[in-house]
């Protein structure tokens, strides 16, 4: 039984939390076909199989080694040309696939905003499966623009795709071009990010902090804001005692570490429990206020 910090299960009661999902939360997702959509390193390695140029493939496998992935992208990319590159993504990032018991659990936290630097369409799937009665669909954001900070302002439900989608291909943030070009260079990618940090506990999922331009915002924002709330992650395997110490130092996040073992297994069951705790969290906090407004809570008050 993990203990979560009552501060994140009240603001996730009170949907004053952001959650940010990345490619770990996808990879558990079962596809049509009975196979795992393929992480990040996966796919490139694979698709480096497909340049015709053996220099260009050894130093592009090199690269993927080092785990640089943005440069072994550009160069699969530019090597392949944009049809052939195209098509690999999408038979890969466009398959239909059963949403994860884990996907379920977060969109039924009913969280307004949702966050992912993922492309496929799963959690699009995830939060059909769970409003089977909503009467509209999910506002669903695959630019971010100067309209994204339209979500600050209104009450509607959100999913952020701040890399884009791939059924919008121009939209995504893949290469080293495109973090040039549509998130170091978009003033709205940086400032949406640190609004959403300003704003909301954000709870990642799924995601290292190994994105260079989400980790250089986080640490820009820690420094800026020292004496902000937290933010927290959930990260797998052993954690020591130093990194958990640097992490709420220098970007202001808790390190809620887990088990990897079985898929992840142990990071279904725990999101079972903040769910539970959630419920209620807001059965409480509405018992609360059908209380302060009684006529006799009232009467009490004036007495």
């Amino acid at each position: 039984m993990h203990t979560i910090n009552p501060d994140l299960i009240n603001d996730l009661a009170e949907r004053r939390a952001a959650i940010f999902i990345g490619a770990g939360v996808s990879a558990g997702v079962t596809t049509l076909a009975g196979t795992r959509i393929k992480v990040w390193g996966q796919f490139l390695l694979d698709a480096s199989e497909s340049l015709t140029d053996p220099k260009l493939k050894k130093q592009t496998k090199d690269l993927i080694k080092q785990q640089d992935y943005l440069m072994a992208c550009e160069m699969i990319s530019r090597g392949l040309g944009t049809a052939a590159w195209e098509k690999l993504l999408e038979e890969e990032y466009h398959q239909r696939g059963t949403p994860s018991e884990l996907q379920k659990l977060i969109i039924n936290l009913n969280q307004r905003l949702i966050i992912t630097t993922n492309f496929d369409l799963y959690l699009e799937a995830a939060w059909e499966e769970a409003n089977k009665n909503a009467t509209h669909h999910l506002k669903t954001v695959k630019t971010i623009t100067e309209k994204a900070f339209q979500a600050f302002r209104d009450s509607q439900s959100y999913l952020f795709k701040i890399h884009g989608s791939i059924d919008d291909i121009p939209s995504m943030i893949f290469t080293k071009k495109d973090y040039s070009d549509k998130a170091y260079g978009n003033w709205a990618y940086s400032k949406f990010m640190e609004t959403v940090l300003l704003t909301h506990t954000v709870l990642f999922i799924g995601f290292s902090l190994g994105d260079p331009a989400i980790a250089q915002i986080i640490e820009n924002y820690a420094h800026n804001m020292p004496n902000a709330r937290p933010h927290y992650i959930f990260l797998a395997g052993n954690q020591s005692d130093k990194f958990i110490e640097i992490n709420k130092d220098l970007r202001k996040i808790y390190i809620m570490p887990y088990d990897k073992r079985n898929n992840h297994q142990e990071l279904t069951e725990i999101f079972k429990q903040i769910s539970a705790d959630v419920d209620v969290r807001r059965r409480e906090i509405s018992i609360k206020a059908i209380k302060q407004n009684t006529p006799e809570e009232k009467s009490a008050e004036i007495v």
